[in-house]
């Protein structure tokens, strides 16, 4: 039955990714056989734990990793078995680095290809994985700085004092009407020295 289906589903594949399949084959080196990253060690990429970037605590900038030696959740994710090396990913030989065995641009168009036939999970983790990019994305946030997971933003100034000056607004909106006596009962401003003329 096992293999009347893999039959079926490489009978759709186009060539290239057969030959891919054929020489790297997914038994060894697709995502789906990779370790699982340890949940405690790793990050998650989560924001819904994490405060919001518009801040006015100095303190509450930036998103630290509670062991900084441990690898980020898209490290995690680029995985390379020594024995089988991912090809889309460098090895270290000795003490120099080798390139991986496809280039990006190659890597690019074979996820291209398999994701247009439903068999990217058989593909090795590399850069160009759907997962590794929305993982990255969501660690270094979008294109505008701050939206991030766990990111920070300075922010202009009316924006960093916002929340005080809101705060003021509505405890005035509650004085208003003890303010409104106020101004009657002083002749409608003379004698008034809660604001400054102008």
């Amino acid at each position: 039955m096992e293999s009347a289906l893999q039959g079926s589903i490489t009978k759709n594949l186009p060539e290239r990714l057969l030959r891919f399949f054929a020489r790297y084959p997914p038994q060894k080196y697709s995502a789906l056989v990779r370790p699982q990253p340890d949940p405690e060690t790793t990050p998650k990429a989560d924001s819904s734990t994490l405060p919001s970037p518009y801040t006015a605590n100095r303190d509450a900038k930036g998103f630290q990793r509670e062991d900084p030696r441990a690898p980020s959740a898209s490290r995690a994710l680029l995985w390379s078995d020594p024995k089988s090396p991912n090809p889309f990913l460098p090895v270290k030989v000795g003490e120099k680095w080798q390139g991986a065995r496809i280039g990006l641009r190659r890597q690019a168009d074979l996820v291209k290809l398999a994701k247009k036939y439903g068999v990217e999970a058989l593909l090795p983790p590399g850069r160009k994985s759907t997962e590794f990019k929305e993982t990255r994305l969501a660690e270094k946030g979008l294109t505008i700085k701050g939206t991030g997971i766990g990111q920070k933003v300075k922010g202009h100034r009316w924006e960093r004092t916002m929340e005080t000056r809101l705060e003021d607004r509505r405890k005035a909106m509650m004085e208003m009407p003890e303010t409104i006596r106020m101004w009657k009962q002083r002749g409608h401003g003379r004698g008034w020295k809660k604001w400054p003329k102008r």
